[in-house]
């Protein structure tokens, strides 16, 4: 997925010389075809060329790819809005057309939106995608738990091989090289300050660039909040459990939900156990493909739930599909898990898992996994389901890890900035109390937690983007939030 896809429309670079936090660095400019463009908008594409170790003149450069959607206003505001995307290892170009159409077209109407591909994702160079998880789709998904997170860890083994035969220097992706990376390229734009709307990891990057980059920014939107002191590989069970707990409640609380899913949590439960003794094997048959067999563990189930929280539809889907698994009609159930599955072949995970291994692993040397399963027990056996689980993760990241990085990464981000922070209570990764963690340490905040919906708030709902479009026009004066009382119960399947 290199530039090699897209084609250059100019081969004049122009040199511009930056100067960022008393370091010098160099931009080269070419303009570039646009991979996607909004309908009605006028957009500009590129690359920036940024060396790949800014310590280091020789280590070689990265590509970073760009998109411009003008404003549509014949006076825009100065100051554009910089969408970072989450993952880590998310495409903002890839995600652009969804992502517009959800939300990022509101903010068109006075300002530039910018869009820019990470280094390591999308049409950045190098890319970092697994392209062998890819051609190994159909093993990864009708693998049985108890081969599933060796599997993946063999795929990522040959990737993390093929990538470094290309030479890539694995340590220089992370979080303040990013950041520096957005900063280069925008003032490479002609951009001297921004606003930030940073989605799930995309809000770490934005917290980074608060942290070392405050004087660029006049406003900032963090969209479920991924604070850098989090422990995300030990918070993730607790963190899955509460939002399961908050739909098996919003159910019971519901007539009509109750009515056609009683006692919803023991059932899952109960499913759960019975599954991983006994899996059952579901047909399905991807559009021009051979048929698979899908082998559907408690731990599979699980998994699958876990990402059916993110995002509002498939909630609606949880205890319809939970039921007919537990009548044994595993078709539904097969479909919606394996798009959630699958999903995992458009990330970048080279980049995911370099940038979380140093980050996110190396950040806790001992994690109290004890202390986690006294409190759930029956998630003994799935913290081997996952290549991130405890039986594997250590091993995961000697691959991707290199060395954990300096304390500050994980450290809080202290900053004057104003910010609005957002979370949805069904959010299994990035729960309202992350919100909270990273608010403690900003002095002109504003934080929202939004029922009825899980993670990517903005993406969820109208009443976050009015939210958000009255604190981007006044950023230190408290924005009507009156909307989320007005938000009506989400209406399950």
């Amino acid at each position: 997925m290199g530039h090699d896809m897209v084609l250059r429309l100019g081969f004049a670079a122009i040199a511009l010389c930056l100067t960022l936090a008393g370091v010098g660095a160099q931009g080269l400019h070419d303009s570039a075809d646009c991979v996607a463009s909004p309908p009605g908008y006028i957009t500009r594409c590129g690359y920036v060329t940024l060396p790949q170790d800014y310590g280091e003149a020789g280590a070689g450069k990265v590509e970073i790819y760009y998109s411009l959607i003008q404003s549509r206003s014949s006076t825009p505001e100065p100051d554009p809005l910089v969408y970072l995307v989450g993952g880590p290892g998310s495409s903002g170009s890839q995600l652009l057309d969804t992502s517009f159409r959800a939300y990022l077209r509101a903010f068109a109407g006075e300002r530039d939106i910018i869009v820019i591909d990470q280094r390591g994702t999308g049409y950045s160079n190098p890319p970092m995608y697994c392209r062998e998880a890819l051609f190994r789709l159909d093993e990864i998904l009708q693998s049985h738990h108890a081969e599933h997170a060796e599997l993946i860890l063999e795929i990522l083994t040959d990737c993390h091989g093929r990538l470094s035969d290309k030479g890539v220097q694995f340590a220089t992706f992370h979080s303040q090289n990013i950041a520096r990376d957005v900063v280069n390229v925008l003032l490479t734009l002609g951009f001297e300050e921004w606003n930030l709307v940073g989605v799930s990891y995309g809000s770490r990057l934005a917290l980074t660039m608060m942290r070392d980059y405050p004087e660029r920014l006049r406003s900032v939107i963090l969209d479920s909040v991924y604070p850098p002191q989090a422990d995300i590989y030990l918070d993730a069970y607790y963190n899955g459990e509460r939002a399961l707990g908050a739909v098996f409640d919003a159910c019971a609380a519901s007539a009509s939900c109750d009515s056609r899913y009683p006692n919803l949590e023991f059932v899952f439960y109960q499913l759960y156990e019975r599954l991983n003794l006994a899996p059952i094997e579901a047909a399905f048959k991807p559009p021009g493909y051979k048929e698979l067999q899908i082998p559907i563990s408690g731990y599979r189930l699980y998994d699958w739930v876990f990402n059916w929280l993110y995002d509002v539809d498939s909630i609606k889907l949880i205890p319809r599909l939970i039921y007919e698994l537990a009548r044994g009609d595993a078709e539904d159930a097969a479909r919606v898990g394996v798009i959630h599955e699958a999903s995992m072949t458009g990330l970048s995970l080279g980049m995911h898992y370099t940038v979380q291994c140093q980050e996110e692993y190396g950040s806790a040397p001992e994690r109290d996994y004890a202390g986690m399963l006294a409190d759930f027990p029956h998630l003994g056996g799935y913290m081997a389901y996952p290549v991130e689980g405890a039986a594997t993760l250590s091993r995961l990241c000697e691959l991707f890890g290199e060395e954990a990085r300096p304390p500050l990464a994980n450290e809080p981000a202290h900053s004057d900035v104003p910010a609005l922070l957002l979370s949805g209570n069904y959010d299994p990764i990035t729960p309202p109390v992350y919100a909270e963690i990273a608010e403690a340490t900003l002095t002109a905040s504003f934080n929202y937690a939004l029922p009825h919906i899980g993670h990517g708030v903005l993406r969820s709902h109208r009443c976050a983007v009015r939210i958000a479009l009255a604190f981007i026009d006044e950023p230190l004066i408290e924005p009507d939030s009156s909307c989320i009382a007005a938000m009506r119960a989400l209406e399950f399947d």
